[in-house]
């Protein structure tokens, strides 16, 4: 589902377009800061706003013609998302160390669409983390290995030709 179309859909009567407009302009200033806006919903109020990007989200409250108060907490820190349905609607509580993101009134397929998508990015983002620490480890193994034939060749026990070779295979070249 496109969440940012949904959005905008269940704005209501007279604020599909400022709602448009609302979006596209973090969208612009997220591309500017290199983030890609991924998901988005509101409550149905339209005066707060979710975004969910590739890095973080976003909570965004309008509270009067000129003040906005915005809160953002990194995808990496974000520990459990929570919904609560009503009749029509859900609240969306996204919790992280010490911080926490709600958003009520929130059309129930969207908030569930946007509870999902974040999940999903955050196992993205551990099986990364997971496959850059195996790694880390992997080269940490290959240079004690390295040290080590380093040490047979010094004391004689292999020749520079046999190290040569077993280093250039622990380093895959």
């Amino acid at each position: 589902m496109d969440t940012i179309a949904e959005t905008i859909k269940f704005a209501g009567f007279g604020k599909k377009k400022a709602m448009a407009n609302q979006i596209q302009m973090f969208d612009d200033r997220l591309t500017d800061q290199g983030e890609t806006l991924l998901a988005v919903c509101a409550s149905i109020k339209g005066t707060k706003q979710l975004y969910v990007t590739d890095q973080r989200i976003i909570l965004h409250e309008i509270k009067g013609l000129i003040f906005n108060d915005e809160k953002s907490i990194p995808l990496k820190s974000i520990s459990s998302i929570n919904i609560s349905k009503k009749l029509l609607s859900s609240t969306l509580k996204i919790v992280s160390t010490g911080n926490k993101a709600i958003i009520e009134d929130v059309p129930s397929h969207i908030a569930l669409e946007i509870k999902n998508a974040i999940e999903n990015l955050k196992k993205d983002f551990k099986t990364t983390s997971a496959s850059s620490a195996k790694k880390e480890k992997d080269m940490h193994d290959i240079g004690d290995e390295i040290r080590e034939l380093k040490d047979l060749l010094e004391d004689g026990l292999i020749t520079e030709d046999e190290f040569n070779a077993k280093k250039k295979q622990l380093l895959g070249i």
